[in-house]
């Protein structure tokens, strides 16, 4: 389920550094090695246990490593890794899972929130079950029926989760016609309202009509003068003999009365 922050209002501030694919970068590498180092060491210690124990403690303390990265990455690392407006995204996530189960989804670039709401249950699950794995094997709390049974328990719900997240993923991919998969090994994913280049060359191949040119107005060249109209015919009306006294502004710049 990684698809956060809409999409439509983060066009503007990201440009796709790839216009020719109509994609932008959203997740950094960083974050791209923990999300797989984090499903490879998790898979190792679901088919370890009680059989490999050195194996299985080894990808344990591995999982506390990363866990520790990711909780500080969340707050200093890029845009879509931040912690920030997580909270908002966990009170969305209910409304936005029933519509998921209608196929009505909606566009982000980073984390949904059913993503979200993912994220800090495989956290929270995570970290319940490496603390427990390792209070499990010291001295103190060996042989504590809680501790194991609170360490299997959150085990298997990681399993679970981890089903409903390839699961989530692969519809979110359907409905929403893009690799999901894909996007978090790449780091890139589409963004919407993008032409491609390609698109936008063969559009720009179909002949345009020919703009029709008006005709000039004819201007006066004298300032503050309205266009110059033809002369009125002429009238049997007897022209003055001599001119105004008073001429108007208009008059003077023409040199009328001279």
């Amino acid at each position: 389920m990684r698809d956060a922050g809409p999409a439509q209002r983060s066009v503007a501030s990201e440009r796709p550094a790839n216009p020719r694919s109509g994609t932008v970068a959203i997740w950094d590498l960083p974050l791209r090695v923990w999300h797989w180092a984090l499903a490879a060491f998790v898979l190792v210690a679901c088919v370890t246990p009680n059989t490999f124990d050195r194996l299985h403690r080894l990808a344990g303390y591995a999982v506390i490593g990363l866990l520790a990265f990711r909780l500080i990455w969340g707050v200093i690392g890029s845009r879509h890794s931040l912690f920030a407006r997580i909270s908002l995204k966990l009170r969305a996530a209910p409304k936005y899972i029933v519509n998921i189960l209608r196929g009505e989804t909606g566009r982000y670039l980073g984390l949904n929130p059913a993503g979200a709401a993912m994220l800090v249950a495989m956290l929270a699950l995570l970290i319940v079950s490496t603390v427990s794995g390792v209070m499990q094997v010291s001295q103190r709390f060996f042989g504590v029926g809680w501790i194991e049974q609170a360490h299997a328990l959150s085990s298997n719900a990681i399993i679970a989760l981890i089903a409903v997240h390839v699961l989530g993923t692969v519809w979110m991919s359907v409905l929403q016609r893009e690799n999901l998969m894909r996007a978090m090994v790449t780091g890139r994913k589409r963004v919407p309202g993008i032409v491609r280049a390609d698109q936008a060359a063969a559009r720009s191949r179909v002949p345009e009509p020919t703009p029709v040119v008006a005709r000039e107005e004819e201007i006066s060249v004298v300032p503050d003068l309205p266009p110059q109209r033809a002369a009125p015919p002429v009238t049997a009306k007897p022209m003055p003999a001599r001119m105004p006294r008073t001429l108007s502004v208009h008059d003077k710049r023409l040199g009328v009365g001279r």
